[in-house]
């Protein structure tokens, strides 16, 4: 008892363990440095600056414009026409927001936004802009010398450039040496590259899409199987179609066999005509005798015999099948005799 109790026991630590290595997912590093509300906050005002266009901005965005206008504006119509998404309602809290890696060592931003029938996931593509830095530590480093002439901290000074200007952004020294640069030399943290709009389909809707859509396929393929069966099925009868020479021969040979058929049973018939009646003159000359003399010679004999086969055989002609006899009887058909 106690050993399958202690087998029990350490059957459970080793699950356990497993399981905890299994949850220990090790967090990818991103291609390059992200302030996370930085980030997502480009986001939302790349959304707020696309999510409702008027006709004459989407023909120039997309005809026009950046492959980040082309592909926002493209995703927001594709969302409300294929779709049918609804009207925007409001962004989703940040938490549902997600940052990782993309393709080329660009950086992915995911927002989670709410529309009237659906949410609709907005991720935006972005690289990392060097010269920011850069400029980023130049502003830094002219803030603090003005604190340091006027007597000031930096936050001081932060705060009356603000009220200067309303667009700032005051809450902290990243904030406001970003708004900064995005007003005045329209320079960002990072390169916003290319937009994705895709709407949020539950797994019951993707599984009833998947069935959907296997039962299409599958019902068009079996349908050009049998097309392609049927024309397949036709393709015998080209010649005929197409070759008039073709079937003018056949009936050449058709008429040909037909008038061959005539000429022969007219022929036995004839022959056996001619037979009939040489056997009754033969009988008529020589009766014969109580004795049982032989009174037919062996060519009379071969005729009779033949006559018998042909009596026998069945109607219809056998093909050329030639039988002669002494006296030059030549059988080319047997037909029975009604």
């Amino acid at each position: 008892m106690k050993k399958s109790l202690k087998k029990s026991l350490l059957l459970c630590m080793l699950l356990s363990f497993i399981f905890a290595l299994a949850g220990c997912e090790k967090k990818e590093d991103l291609f390059f440095e992200v302030n996370r509300d930085s980030m997502i906050k480009s986001t939302k005002d790349i959304i707020s600056r696309f999510y409702d266009t008027d006709e004459t901005e989407q023909e120039y965005f997309i005809n026009d414009g950046t492959e980040l206008e082309k592909s926002a504006v493209s995703g927001f119509i594709a969302a409300q026409t294929t779709d049918h998404v609804g009207e925007f309602v409001a962004f989703k809290d940040d938490s549902t927001a997600e940052i990782t890696n993309g393709a080329n060592g660009k950086v992915n931003c995911s927002v989670l936004c709410e529309y009237k029938e659906r949410d609709v996931r907005i991720t935006v593509s972005y690289t990392q802009n060097r010269k920011y830095e850069l400029d980023a530590d130049a502003v830094e480093k002219n803030i603090k010398n003005q604190a340091a002439q006027f007597g000031v901290d930096v936050d001081t000074i932060v705060s009356q450039t603000c009220l200067n200007d309303a667009r700032l952004d005051g809450s902290s020294v990243d904030a406001f040496i970003e708004s900064f640069l995005a007003l005045q030399y329209n320079e960002l943290r990072y390169n916003p590259e290319e937009c994705e709009v895709s709407a949020v389909y539950s797994k019951k809707e993707l599984i009833s899409q998947a069935g959907k859509n296997t039962i299409i396929g599958m019902g068009v393929v079996f349908a050009v199987l049998i097309f392609i069966s049927f024309i397949i099925s036709l393709l015998k009868y080209l010649p005929m179609l197409f070759d008039a020479d073709i079937r003018k021969q056949r009936a050449e040979k058709k008429a040909a066999e037909e008038a061959a058929k005539k000429k022969t049973e007219e022929q036995i018939i004839g022959t056996k005509a001619a037979e009939d009646s040489e056997k009754a003159e033969v009988s008529a000359e020589k009766p014969a005798a109580s004795t049982g003399e032989n009174l037919v010679n062996d060519s009379e004999l071969v005729a009779v015999i033949t006559a018998a086969i042909y009596a026998a055989s069945g109607s219809g002609v056998r093909g050329p099948a030639y039988t002669a006899s002494n006296d030059k009887l030549v059988v080319r058909s047997i037909r029975r005799v009604r």
